[in-house]
């Protein structure tokens, strides 16, 4: 029993439609849940389609009008093809015009047309089908090796498909170049069912190949999303440990506070700088260490940034938890009304605040000898000056140089002269009350207010301090000891249109007075005395 006496070509087609419609419904499953992600299936989906649309007019052949049995058909299923190609460029990124395709299925059409309407041959319109179908299918599997192997995304299978589609077609014109096929289209010879049952067979490996084209580019891009997950997760932790490096090395931190929960939520830096070993911490742990004299500034400035807004920027002392050393620590931040939750940076500047205590003593103390500096004894002569003025009491100023301090310093060198400054600096720091000013005013010259002291007592003062020093004596590696004298002038405040630079100058009067009369001793600017001294 022969093939076409167990098939007749018109069962085929139908059952031909029916395998089509479940493909189609398939496929539109597969492109309603991927339509946007893989715009491919799109192209796959609208191939089946026209391929669906045209096997039921293929069947009412001799009903329809050729052009409706016949031609259209043609471009339905050429069409469905090319659609197919397109959608296999588009799901392996490598997009190309199909223009040549299109120019071929209009050559296509036209050679159809001519043997329908022209010279009609059921022959050469199977072969004009066969070579552009053979064509189409060996295009597809082209197009799929051009990509590199691990850009294919398992497009082996549909390759492998499309092979067997042009193998078919192909065998189709060998066939016919031996047996012609008969007169009418319903009489098929036995390839031509063959090819049929083939093509029903294929069209259901060509979707599921298509289904896996998807599930492997959906594998893949998982992979890539993982492995990209992967490396940002790492790029994350390299970048919170670089910022812990940063903080530490910094001795900076950021921190988070919800004022709902009240808990406090810190980076490493800040656990380093609280002396912490967690990395949150309850709001009643945070205000023990804080120094209690901060507690309520820092309450207010916070309840001021989250109520009003008002910028959050202090400075207080802590006392680190695991080494009980007190920090000076500065802080600012901002709040997120939205998260509800303070954002906060805290830097320690313990060493910052020294630093900068250390170049303010340097900016007000004489280094050499240990009292002020001429800028700032100035400026404490000045306030002291307006105290004096406006609660009326006495007051006196010292100008004190040292005698023949050039001959020293030629004789015996600078080094011994910095040690008669430095010795004078430590007598000066000895003899004088904590609320008395004194300042080296330039070179060996010096200069002393003495606040609440009369004329008098002034010259006393000076006096006690010329004996001191004539008597102190200062050590050299070869000889006798050094002894060094001062000449000093005294002059009292008198009124409150007096300032400090009139009374500098009489004082500098009365210490050229002292110089003229001898060296070594104590001149007042005064002529006479008020008892009230």
């Amino acid at each position: 029993m022969t093939l076409p006496q167990v098939l007749d070509l018109k069962t085929l087609l139908t059952t031909n439609v029916i395998s089509m419609l479940l493909c189609v419904l398939v496929m539109a499953i597969v492109w309603w849940n991927h339509r946007e992600r893989f715009v491919a299936t799109r192209n796959w989906l609208l191939s089946l389609v026209a391929q669906l649309l045209a096997f039921p007019l293929i069947l009412l052949r001799g009903i329809l009008p050729d052009f409706l049995s016949i031609l259209l058909p043609a471009w339905l299923i050429t069409g469905g093809f090319i659609a197919l190609l397109r959608g296999v460029a588009l799901h392996l990124d490598r997009p190309r015009s199909f223009r040549h395709d299109f120019v071929l299925q209009a050559i296509f059409l036209l050679i159809h047309a001519y043997f329908i309407y022209v010279t009609p041959s059921l022959l050469w319109r199977s072969v004009n089908y066969s070579v552009f179908l053979s064509w189409l299918s060996a295009e597809c599997v082209w197009q799929i090796f051009r990509v590199p192997a691990d850009r294919r995304f398992g497009a082996h299978t549909l390759a492998f498909v499309m092979a067997c589609y042009a193998l078919l077609f192909s065998g189709r014109i060998v066939f016919y170049f031996f047996h012609s096929p008969g007169p009418e289209f319903f009489q098929a010879s036995a390839y031509d069912l063959f090819m049929y049952v083939g093509t029903q067979t294929l069209l259901i490996a060509l979707t599921f190949s298509l289904i896996l084209l998807v599930n492997r580019r959906l594998l893949h891009d998982l992979l890539v999303d993982v492995r990209h997950r992967k490396q940002a997760e790492a790029a994350m932790r390299d970048n919170v440990e670089r910022l812990a490096r940063a903080e530490l090395a910094s001795k900076t931190g950021n921190w988070a506070f919800s004022p709902d929960t009240r808990a406090l939520t810190h980076s490493v830096g800040t656990s380093r700088i609280l002396g912490v070993s967690s990395e949150t911490i309850d709001e009643t742990a945070f205000k023990k260490i804080v120094l209690p004299e901060y507690e309520a500034s820092l309450e207010l400035a916070l309840g001021a940034l989250i109520e009003h807004g008002i910028p959050y920027n202090v400075e207080f002392r802590i006392r680190a938890v695991d080494t009980g050393e007190i920090k000076e620590v500065q802080s600012s931040a901002e709040f997120d009304p939205d998260r509800r939750t303070v954002f906060g940076v805290i830097r320690d500047v313990t060493e910052q605040k020294r630093i900068e205590h250390e170049l303010e003593y340097l900016a007000q103390v004489d280094p050499l000898t240990g009292v002020f500096s001429r800028r700032h004894f100035m400026a404490l002569t000045e306030r002291e000056l307006a105290n004096t003025a406006r609660y009326n009491t006495p007051l006196s100023v010292l100008m004190l140089d040292i005698d023949y301090f050039k001959q020293v310093n030629d004789t015996y060198g600078h080094q011994v002269g910095d040690q008669a400054l430095q010795q004078l600096g430590r007598i000066l720091r000895g003899l004088l009350r904590e609320v008395d000013i004194a300042g080296r005013y330039g070179g060996e010259e010096f200069a002393i207010v003495l606040p609440k002291t009369g004329l008098i007592q002034a010259f006393e003062v000076a006096e006690r301090l010329r004996r001191t020093i004539e008597f102190g004596e200062i050590p050299l590696e070869h000889g006798v000891p050094l002894k060094i004298t001062v000449s000093i002038g005294v002059t009292a405040f008198r009124d409150a249109t007096e300032n400090i630079d009139g009374l500098l100058a009489r004082a500098d009067k009365a210490l050229y007075d002292a110089k003229h009369q001898g060296r070594n001793q104590v001149c007042t600017y005064e002529t006479s005395f008020d008892l009230r001294y």
